[in-house]
Protein backbone atom coordinates (compact mmCIF):
# COMPACT_ATOMS: atom_id res chain seq x y z
CA UNK A 1 0.00 0.00 0.00
CA UNK A 2 1.90 3.55 -1.25
CA UNK A 3 2.12 6.17 1.69
CA UNK A 4 0.29 9.50 1.06
CA UNK A 5 2.10 12.78 2.53
CA UNK A 6 1.16 16.43 1.78
CA UNK A 7 4.04 18.58 0.31
CA UNK A 8 3.66 22.31 -0.65
CA UNK A 9 0.05 22.31 -0.93
CA UNK A 10 -0.53 18.38 -3.13
CA UNK A 11 -1.71 15.71 -1.87
CA UNK A 12 1.49 12.85 -3.05
CA UNK A 13 1.73 9.27 -3.49
CA UNK A 14 5.09 7.44 -2.77
CA UNK A 15 5.96 4.17 -4.05
CA UNK A 16 8.82 2.25 -3.80
CA UNK A 17 12.35 3.49 -4.41
CA UNK A 18 11.42 7.23 -4.82
CA UNK A 19 8.53 7.38 -7.42
CA UNK A 20 6.20 10.02 -7.16
CA UNK A 21 2.68 10.32 -8.37
CA UNK A 22 0.79 13.72 -7.58
CA UNK A 23 -2.97 12.72 -6.70
CA UNK A 24 -4.60 16.00 -5.63
CA UNK A 25 -4.07 19.72 -5.73
CA UNK A 26 -5.51 21.93 -2.97
CA UNK A 27 -7.33 25.02 -3.91
CA UNK A 28 -9.44 27.79 -2.73
CA UNK A 29 -12.96 29.24 -3.52
CA UNK A 30 -13.50 32.73 -3.08
CA UNK A 31 -17.23 34.45 -3.07
CA UNK A 32 -17.42 36.53 -6.42
CA UNK A 33 -19.82 39.21 -4.62
CA UNK A 34 -17.64 39.59 -1.28
CA UNK A 35 -14.34 38.12 -2.65
CA UNK A 36 -13.70 36.55 1.31
CA UNK A 37 -12.34 33.23 0.59
CA UNK A 38 -14.43 30.94 1.99
CA UNK A 39 -13.78 27.63 1.09
CA UNK A 40 -11.08 25.11 0.74
CA UNK A 41 -10.99 21.79 -1.56
CA UNK A 42 -8.67 19.39 -3.89
CA UNK A 43 -8.83 18.43 -7.02
CA UNK A 44 -7.41 16.54 -9.82
CA UNK A 45 -5.60 18.61 -12.14
CA UNK A 46 -5.48 16.10 -14.46
CA UNK A 47 -9.23 15.55 -14.87
CA UNK A 48 -10.19 19.28 -14.44
CA UNK A 49 -7.06 21.88 -15.43
CA UNK A 50 -9.79 24.67 -15.85
CA UNK A 51 -10.50 26.74 -13.30
CA UNK A 52 -13.25 25.74 -11.22
CA UNK A 53 -16.26 27.41 -10.40
CA UNK A 54 -19.20 26.82 -7.60
CA UNK A 55 -22.51 27.60 -6.59
CA UNK A 56 -21.92 27.54 -2.96
CA UNK A 57 -23.70 29.29 0.44
CA UNK A 58 -21.47 32.66 1.59
CA UNK A 59 -21.62 32.55 5.69
CA UNK A 60 -20.60 36.58 5.05
CA UNK A 61 -23.33 37.53 2.27
CA UNK A 62 -25.30 35.01 3.77
CA UNK A 63 -26.85 33.78 0.85
CA UNK A 64 -25.89 31.22 -1.83
CA UNK A 65 -23.14 32.87 -4.42
CA UNK A 66 -20.78 31.87 -7.22
CA UNK A 67 -17.34 31.02 -5.79
CA UNK A 68 -14.30 30.63 -8.15
CA UNK A 69 -11.18 29.23 -7.69
CA UNK A 70 -8.38 31.13 -6.61
CA UNK A 71 -4.78 30.92 -6.50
Amino acid sequence: MPRKTVISGCLLRQFKKGEVEVVRTRITLACTECKRRNYNLTKEKKNHPERMEVRKYCPFCKKHTMHKETK
